[in-house]
């Protein structure tokens, strides 16, 4: 039994011999493996930054109908004949005559 394990070789050492001595294949599989990791990691920012930007856009665009929203009830509630209906209606204003006009000059 003793000429058993006097006979076998060492596992782990056997594994680093045949690692060092394909080293470049070691090296080549862990950048595949590097290389594999980066283009998945930049896939899924650009993903992120996709769906970032489509909100964005539909954001945009909600706030754009808003302001047109707000443009079209600042016309109308800025329209002249309104403004005058209101002062008659609820202020009792009137249009003033020519006589009650005052002139006043700047020096």
């Amino acid at each position: 039994m003793s000429d058993v394990k006097a006979r076998q070789p060492n596992l782990a050492q056997v594994l680093l011999t045949d690692w060092l001595s394909h080293i470049w294949v070691v090296i080549l599989v862990i950048a595949v493996l590097m290389s594999a990791y980066a283009v998945i990691y930049y896939a899924w920012g650009n993903r992120q930054l996709n769906a970032e930007v489509q909100q964005l856009l539909e954001d945009k665009d909600k706030l754009d109908i808003d302001w047109r929203h707000m443009l079209l009830e600042h016309n109308a509630l800025s329209e002249h004949s309104r403004i005058e209906q209101i002062a008659r209606e609820k202020l009792d204003m009137v249009r003033p005559q020519g006589q009650q006009e005052k002139v006043i000059k700047q020096p």
